[in-house]
This record gives structure tokens, sequence and C-alpha cells, in this order.
């Protein structure tokens, strides 16, 4: 009897101890399926955050622009329409716009938005104009519109700051080529220099003479970008509503003139 109940329990605890192993050996299996699962979603995870942190980290900015319209008025022009566009037609624009966007916060609210603050320290232009109308004359006497007159070409350089609004609108996707699509609005102020070189309309004997004049003053400007990881294209309205002008080397002096100077800024984006 004895032996009968020891190979009882011998039996059941071989059975026992086999069953034991069968589960380690289930759980171990399951154990290792789990990890390599981990790694996996772990490493996607890791190579979608670089692409997010390299695309969010590109906040400089190089904007290469077009002026595709620029105009001038002022009340203080003597005998003329006040109206720039109709006494000059815009031959040639173009620009250079260097600065950086500042974040205020590492990552983006909702998956989409940040808040940034904008500050560009380099904002160069050149325009050149020449007349489309045939100057005025007083008493037959040619009346001379300083510092604007036949032909002219300008140079500014200014700074500006101001608030931006950057969107990734497919960052909920989870793709690592959407997530670098942006579209940023933005409003900035600023102040400017700008200096004119001026060929003026007919003086004494008939000879052209080169005149100098300087201005100055606020100007603000609107605008919107949409770039894919380090390349956009943006539009941007820009106007100055107080510019001071005073003619500093010309046969004429009319004083200090207030101007009104309005552009419309296409451009080409760079952003690293």
């Amino acid at each position: 009897m004895k032996r009968i109940v020891l190979s009882v329990i011998t039996i059941v605890c071989v059975l026992a101890g086999y069953a034991m192993e069968s589960n380690s050996a289930d759980t171990t299996v399951m154990t290792l399926e789990q990890i390599i699962a981990q790694e996996s979603k772990s490493k996607h995870d890791n190579d979608y955050a670089r692409s997010l942190n390299s695309t969010w980290g590109k906040n400089t900015y190089l904007n290469l622009i077009y002026n595709s319209s620029h105009k001038m008025k002022s009340d203080e022009f003597p005998s003329t329409t006040g109206v720039f566009s109709r006494e000059y037609e815009p031959k040639l624009g173009l620009g250079l716009e260097w600065g950086h966007t500042y974040n205020f916060h590492r990552k983006p609210i909702g998956s989409v938005l940040f808040i940034g603050l904008d500050y560009t320290w380099m904002d160069l232009n050149f325009n050149k104009f020449e007349a489309v109308e045939i100057p005025d004359f007083t008493h037959g006497i040619e009346v001379h519109n300083l510092p604007w007159h036949n032909e002219k070409m300008t140079l500014s350089y200014g700074m500006s700051i101001g608030p931006s609004l950057t969107f990734y609108p497919f960052n909920p996707i989870h793709q690592s080529g959407s997530n670098k699509i942006r579209l940023q609005v933005y409003f900035h102020i600023g102040y400017c220099a700008e200096g004119a070189l001026i060929k003026d309309a007919i003086p004494e004997d008939s000879k052209i003479k080169d005149g100098y004049a300087f201005g100055h003053g606020l100007f603000m400007g609107y605008g919107a970008n949409l770039s894919w990881d380090f390349f956009g294209v943006g539009v941007e309205l820009r106007k100055a509503d107080d510019m001071k002008f005073k003619a500093l080397d010309s046969d004429y002096d009319t004083g200090t003139m207030k101007v009104t100077e309005e552009t419309t800024r296409l451009y080409v984006q760079f952003r690293f």
C-alpha cells in the first residue's frame, strides 16, 4: 500500500514539475515578444521624436525677397497728384531678411501650435524707379519734386520684432514626412533708415545732376509663409506711414517731407 501511495505521489510531483516548466517556458517566450515589440515601438517613437525636434529646431530664417510693388505718396510733394504710382514706375525691387523665431514653449500646444517672438536683425531692401509722367511746369519753369525726380534708387536697412504663430497641422498623423509641414503667420514692427540716389530732372544748362536724400521711420508688416522642413515661400504686406525724408545734396531744397511707403513682398525662405 505504501508503495502505491509513494508511486502516486511521485507521478503527481513529476506532472506538476512538468506543468510548471511548461508554463515557465511559455512565460519566457511571451516576455521576449513583448520586449521586441517594446523596443520596436521605442525605436519608432525615438525616430519620430528626432524628426520632430529636427523640424522644430529650424527657427532661424533667411528670406530672399522680390518686391512686387512699392508705392510712395506724400501730401507735401509740390505740384503733383500725391500718388507715387502715377509718377514713377518701379523697375526693380529686391530684399534680404535674416532673423530668428524664439518659441515660448518646448512642445507645441495641442501637438500643433507654437507661440513665439520673431526678431529680424537684418532687413535689407533695394528699389529702382523711373518716371512715367512728363514733369510739371509752372510759369515756364520746371517744378522739381525733391527728393523724387526722373529716376531714383533707394537702399534701406532695418530691424523688426513681433509675435508669430507657427502651426504644424499634420503632427497628429505621426508620419515623419507630414510633420515637417509648417504654416506661420506673423506681425512685425520695425525701424529702418533709407538712402536715395536721385537723377534730377533737367536743371540748368540741360545737365543731369545726381542728388541724394536720407529718410528714416517706423514700419509695420504682416504676412504668412508655408514651408516643408527647410524650404518655403511667403508673402508680406508692409507699410510705413510716417517716413521722414530730407534732400542732402541738390540744387533744390524742399526741407523735410513726410512720406508713406507701401510694399508687397514675395519671398523664398530657407530655415536652419
